[in-house]
Parts: C-alpha cells; sequence; structure tokens
C-alpha cells in the first residue's frame, strides 16, 4: 500500500537491514510492513510470498541476491527500508545500499551471535558516519544467553550500544526501556532491570547533546519522552531485541 499522504523531509527515515545471512532480515521487513499496515500479512521466504525476494532466483534459493527497496508509514515518519543479501558473494549490494541510508541495521540472530558480516557492516556503517542500530532476531530460540550477547555486542561494537529494549517471558516479548522509566507492573524483563537501562539511555543522551542537559537537570526524572527521542538521535549505536514470531 503506497501512502498518498504529503510528508516533509523531516519526516523522512532511510534505514538499511544489513548483517549475515540467515540473521532473519526480509523477516523482520516483512514483519514491519504488517505492522505498518502496508502489507496484510507477513510473506514467508519458504512459500516465495516475501515482497523484497521478488525475483524467481531469489524465491528458489530462498535468500536475498539483490537490495530491495520497500517503504511504509508509522505515524507521521515516512520509512524507506532496504533490504540487503547476507551472503559475502553478493557484498556490493549490501556497500551499496548504505550510501543510500542514514542508519544501518545490523541484524544479528542471537543464535549464532556476531559474525563476520555483522562487524563488516558495523564498520563500514562507522566509516561512512551512519547511525547504527543492532537489532537482536530470534531471542525466542532455545538456549541463546541473551545477557552474554549482549555484553559481546558491547565489547565487539562499544559500551555506547545500549539496549532500547529487554527480552521478557523467556524472549517471546520485549519490554521497552526507552519510554519506561521503570517496568510496568508484572513485566520485568529476562536479566538486568528497566530503570537501569533507562538511566544508562538518559545518560548517554546528556553526554551526546549538550542541548539535553539543562533540561535534563531542571525536570530530572520527569523527562519528556518525545525530549529524550529527539536528542537519542544523535547516539551512535542502540541495541534492539526481537523475537522470530
Amino acid at each position: 500500500m503506497v501512502s498518498t499522504v504529503p510528508v516533509s523531509i523531516a519526516s523522512i527515515r532511510t534505514l538499511a537491514l544489513v548483517g549475515q545471512a540467515a540473521s532473519g532480515k526480509t523477516s523482520l521487513a516483512e514483519a514491519l510492513l504488517c505492522k505498518a499496515g502496508a502489507i496484510g500479512a507477513p510473506g514467508s521466504l519458504e512459500r516465495g510470498s516475501t515482497v523484497s525476494d521478488f525475483d524467481p532466483m531469489e524465491r528458489r534459493v530462498l535468500h536475498s541476491l539483490h537490495s530491495a527497496l520497500m517503504h511504509l508509514q508509522h505515524q507521521e515518519v515516512r520509512i524507506h527500508l532496504v533490504d540487503t543479501p547476507g551472503y559475502p558473494d553478493f557484498l556490493g549490494q549490501s556497500m551499496t545500499a548504505l550510501e543510500a541510508v542514514e542508519t544501518a541495521a545490523v541484524v544479528i540472530n542471537a543464535v549464532t551471535g556476531i559474525e563476520m558480516m555483522s562487524t563488516r557492516m558495523m564498520e563500514w556503517a562507522r566509516q561512512r558516519g551512519l547511525d547504527r542500530l543492532v537489532i537482536v532476531n530470534k531471542i525466542d530460540a532455545q538456549g541463546v544467553d541473551l545477557r552474554a550477547l549482549l555484553a559481546q555486542i558491547q565489547a565487539a561494537f562499544g559500551k555506547e550500544c545500549l539496549p532500547l529494549n529487554l527480552p521478557a517471558d523467556g524472549g517471546t516479548r520485549v519490554v521497552d526501556c526507552f519510554f519506561n522509566a521503570s517496568a510496568p507492573a508484572g513485566e520485568e524483563p529476562d536479566f538486568s532491570s528497566v530503570e537501569e537501562a533507562h538511566r544508562a539511555l538518559v545518560e548517554q543522551v546528556v553526554e551526546v547533546d549538550p542541548d539535553f542537559v539543562e533540561r535534563y537537570l531542571n525536570e530530572a526524572t520527569s523527562i519528556r519522552a518525545n525530549s529524550t527521542r529527539r536528542s537519542s538521535r544523535r547516539c551512535a549505536k542502540d541495541t534492539l531485541f526481537r523475537s522470530a514470531s
């Protein structure tokens, strides 16, 4: 579904899903399109019904061979989303996608952890001065140690890779740490705490946005969520958890 609502340049976001093959980039794109109402239901790689893998060869081999551009609307924000191949043989497709976006979303499979393409794409995005978002996918898989994986991500890419949400109920859902200053009743995360994660995010925003300091000191714990959101776009890296279902 193509939106006919006029949008301003300031409300447009451009983002590329990059990372290792089988990390779930295409399935994530399907989930985003469905949640935004751009498609009626998520497509399936096995059935060859995904939006981005439309080439007959892609449907036969069950993975992306080319970068594909998709569009969705979230509230007042228009998002241009690029799904890229994850195999090194098709690296050129992923590299050129970085030239067209402001944010590189590096998708990591929670089962296999940080892989070669994850590390490469983070570095190439850094060299281009792009915002970087780490998405830990398939967090509901059996036997994953998400606390350890977050520590590995921070060791590999920097302590500023702070979680925007935390897994709960064995990875079947997540608890927001960005807008919530504390965990809602009955929604405690599987590890760490919402309070600790939220405090770390606010402190990071204060460090990178000098204009935010005065608002932070004046408003203390009652910082308006939209102020934090605007300032956080100046932070280089954040981490999101997502289940495969």
